[in-house]
């Protein structure tokens, strides 16, 4: 089969090149960032992080689509790409059943297979970390995501270094921000270029597209606000400090049945930039405090699919589509004379209406 990975953003790379790797063994594969390549390449599946398939079926209306995600959280993003596509990619039948509870399903089904950008942390992979860290310190790694609203980025504002340090002189701090800020939020990548040119523990990583995995192995604890990582970082049963922004509920990203926000007991959970640096003391000094609830809800998300094979059962998965396609075929050729006559109806009520005006007129 031809299978196109389409990346809407450079940071779905990690996500997507798992998958690609897995599926060349067997098919014709395409990964790309270009739409009209993939177009061109006229693939039989196409598989994406992002939620467009709808749009995408306009130019590719053969094609079975499968969306992988690129990241946890809702965002009130997850029901719309769960519509959209044929086959959706979920971590566990918790995750399953979460969509189809709030009226969310995939045309043609589910995958329970795991998430892909997590392969190479659960197989034990060696993630070489861009950084290089004082031996001997804490790790706060500092995840904050994009939308101004739900991002803590303005609320720590240029005194960021010493609430995230809470009081010790051991800590060195790893800023991996959102890969949208750097080009919405210059402002924000300048405040904390300055810190890290003059603090040599302070580390911000420039490369907005690469992998997030090495960072949240690294870190001791995670320091975020709306941020997938949260979800992801579950998986190392490590502590984490969570900052509710107090715009959140004016964001349309706002989502309180997402688990980002339904689990937010999962850390020490704070309001008040004030307020950040205790909170990292606490959770530094207490990184057990909270680890019955990251027991639960680490189960729920990933279930028993914390081997590093989702690739694998992606590539299965994608393998028994061939037997599907022939079907997906004669449904689009019977299909297209309505379609067809739809389109010719559609524009000639456009014309009749122009018609209409101008004889008005």
């Amino acid at each position: 089969m031809r299978i196109g990975l389409f990346k809407y953003h450079e940071f779905h790379e990690p996500i997507l090149r798992p998958a690609w790797q897995a599926l060349q063994v067997r098919h014709q594969c395409l990964l790309t960032a270009q739409e009209s390549a993939l177009i061109a390449f006229q693939p039989d599946v196409v598989i994406m992080a992002e939620a467009i398939a709808g749009r995408l079926r306009h130019a590719l209306p053969r094609a079975l689509f499968v969306h992988t995600r690129h990241g946890l959280a809702s965002k009130n993003v997850a029901y719309k790409g769960a519509n959209e596509c044929d086959f959706l990619c979920v971590t566990s039948e918790f995750v399953r059943d979460w969509y189809l509870k709030n009226g969310a399903r995939p045309r043609r089904g589910f995958w329970v297979i795991g998430y892909l950008q997590m392969d190479s942390l659960f197989a034990g992979d060696d993630l070489a970390l861009p950084v290089t860290l004082a031996p001997g310190r804490k790790t706060v790694l500092y995840a904050p995501t994009w939308n101004p609203e739900l991002s803590s980025a303005a609320m720590l504002g240029e005194d960021f270094h010493a609430l995230l340090r809470g009081g010790r002189d051991d800590v060195s701090i790893i800023i991996k921000p959102h890969p949208l800020i750097a080009t919405k939020f210059p402002e924000w990548m300048k405040i904390w270029r300055e810190a890290a040119s003059v603090d040599p523990n302070v580390h911000l990583i420039e490369q907005a597209n690469c992998d997030v995995i090495p960072f949240l192995r690294a870190a001791d604890l995670l320091v975020t606000d709306a941020s997938s990582v949260q979800l992801e970082y579950l998986a190392l049963d490590r502590p984490m400090v969570l900052i509710n922004n107090p715009q959140r509920f004016t964001c349309k990203g706002f989502d309180p049945a997402g688990f980002e926000w339904a689990w937010r007991d999962m850390g020490e959970e704070v309001s008040r930039a004030e307020d950040v640096g205790a909170a990292v003391a606490d959770a530094l000094a207490n990184p057990n405090r909270r680890a019955a609830q990251r027991a639960r809800y680490r189960q729920q998300l990933f279930g028993n699919l914390m081997d590093g094979g989702t690739a694998a059962r992606l590539a299965a998965r994608v393998d028994a589509l061939e037997r599907l396609l022939p079907l997906v075929r004669a449904q689009w050729l019977v299909g297209w004379p309505l379609r067809r006559a739809r389109g010719l109806g559609r524009r000639a009520g456009k014309f009749f209406a122009g018609v209409k005006a101008r004889a008005t007129f």
